[in-house]
C-alpha cells in the first residue's frame, strides 16, 4: 500500500513538473536552451502572452535556423517559448540572456519590449555582435503563471536567428527596492534639447548604437514622464541614473538635480566608468502628477548612452540602508 501510494504522488509531481515547468529551474536561472515556437514572418500581434502559436513550428535555440530546414531563408522571423517562474523570484535583479543573434532582434516579454540590438528596415543596421542580455523589470513578469518570451529577428543574409550561445533567464540575489523603478521605454533624439518630431523609443538601460542610432557619437537626451505617487511627497528622494557612457547632465521638471563630467566643454576622462547617484532636492518632484526627467548625454566616441542600471527613483533612507548592508556583505 505505502509503495502504491509513493508511486501515485510521484506520478503526481511528474505530472505537475510537466505542466508548469515550461523551462528547467536551476539555482536562480531558468535555461531558455532547447525548443522553441518559430515562425517565418512578421507580425506585431506575435508579441503578445496570449497569441494562440500552436500550430507554429518548433526549431531549436541556439542553432541558426538554415540548419533546421529553413535554408537560405533571409528576411523576418519570430521565436516564442513560455516559462513559469516561481513566486520566490518576485524579489530579484532580472535578465535575459540570448546569446548571440543574427543580425537584428526585438524581445518582448508578455507583450512589453525589453530590449532590442540593431535596427530593422529600412534603416537598417546589424546588432553588435554580442551576447544579448535584457533586463526584464520586475513587474513585468507574473511570477507564479505563464509567461511568454517573443523575439523579433531580421536576417539580411547568410546564417539566421539565435545561433549561438547560453540561453537562460538569471534572478540575481539583491534588488534595489525603487520606489519608481525606470528601467523600460524612455525616447531618445539625438541634439541638445527634446524635439518630439526626431525623439524615438528606446529601451533603458542600453546601448543607444543597438536601438536606432549606429555609430552614432554627440550629444542626445532621454526623456521620459512618470507619475510620482503622494505617498512620497515627504520622502526624500535619490535618483539613481545607472553608468552612462560619457558625459550627462540630469533634468526633473527643468531643474538641474545632477552631473557627471564637463559637459559644455565635451571632455569625457573616464566618467563612463561611473555609476550616477543623484539626490533630489525638496520642491522638485511634485507628488500625485506627471513628472518630466530628462538625461542630456554627451557621448566622444563607440558606446553611447545609458549602457548600464539600475536606473529609478528610490527614498534616501532606503538607499542608505541598501549600500550599508551591501558593504556588510561584501
Amino acid at each position: 500500500m505505502k509503495l502504491f501510494l509513493k508511486y501515485v504522488i510521484t506520478l503526481i509531481v511528474l505530472l505537475l513538473l510537466e505542466k508548469l515547468s515550461f523551462c528547467e529551474v536551476i539555482q536562480g536561472e531558468i535555461s531558455l536552451n532547447g525548443k522553441w515556437k518559430f515562425s517565418v514572418g512578421d507580425n506585431p500581434a506575435w508579441a503578445m502572452r496570449y497569441f494562440n502559436d500552436s500550430g507554429w513550428d518548433e526549431i531549436y535555440a541556439p542553432e541558426n535556423w538554415e540548419a533546421q530546414g529553413f535554408r537560405r531563408y533571409d528576411g523576418y522571423a519570430w521565436y516564442r517559448k513560455k516559462i513559469a517562474p516561481g513566486r520566490q523570484y518576485a524579489n530579484r535583479i532580472i535578465v535575459l540572456k540570448l546569446g548571440y543573434i543574427d543580425d537584428v532582434d526585438e524581445v518582448f516579454v508578455n507583450g512589453i519590449k525589453v530590449g532590442q540590438s540593431g535596427s530593422f528596415p529600412p534603416d537598417y543596421s546589424p546588432g553588435a555582435k554580442s551576447n544579448r542580455a535584457y533586463l526584464i523589470p520586475n513587474d513585468v513578469l507574473h511570477f507564479g503563471e505563464e509567461n511568454t518570451i517573443a523575439i523579433r529577428v531580421f536576417d539580411a543574409q547568410l546564417d539566421g536567428g539565435i545561433v549561438r550561445g547560453d540561453m537562460k533567464v538569471e534572478f540575481s540575489e539583491y534588488e534595489l527596492p525603487f520606489d519608481i523603478n525606470l528601467a523600460g521605454e524612455w525616447f531618445l533624439n539625438p541634439g541638445k534639447q527634446v524635439d518630439p518630431i526626431s525623439k524615438k523609443p528606446v529601451i533603458v538601460p542600453g546601448l543607444w548604437e543597438n536601438q536606432g542610432f549606429f555609430d552614432y557619437d554627440g550629444y542626445a537626451v532621454y526623456s521620459k514622464n512618470i507619475y510620482v505617487p503622494e505617498n512620497l511627497d515627504s520622502e526624500k528622494l535619490v535618483f539613481m541614473a545607472g553608468r552612462i557612457d560619457d558625459v550627462d547632465r540630469v533634468f526633473i521638471n527643468g531643474e538641474l538635480i545632477g552631473s557627471t563630467g564637463k559637459y559644455e566643454e565635451r571632455i569625457s576622462e573616464n566618467n563612463y566608468l561611473e555609476y550616477r547617484n543623484y539626490f533630489i532636492l525638496d520642491g522638485i518632484i511634485i507628488p500625485g502628477q506627471n513628472n518630466t526627467i530628462e538625461v542630456r548625454v554627451w557621448d566622444e566616441r563607440w558606446d553611447g548612452g545609458i549602457v548600464e542600471g539600475p536606473i529609478g527613483i528610490i527614498t534616501q533612507d532606503k538607499f542608505r540602508k541598501y549600500w550599508m548592508s551591501k558593504r556588510r556583505r561584501n
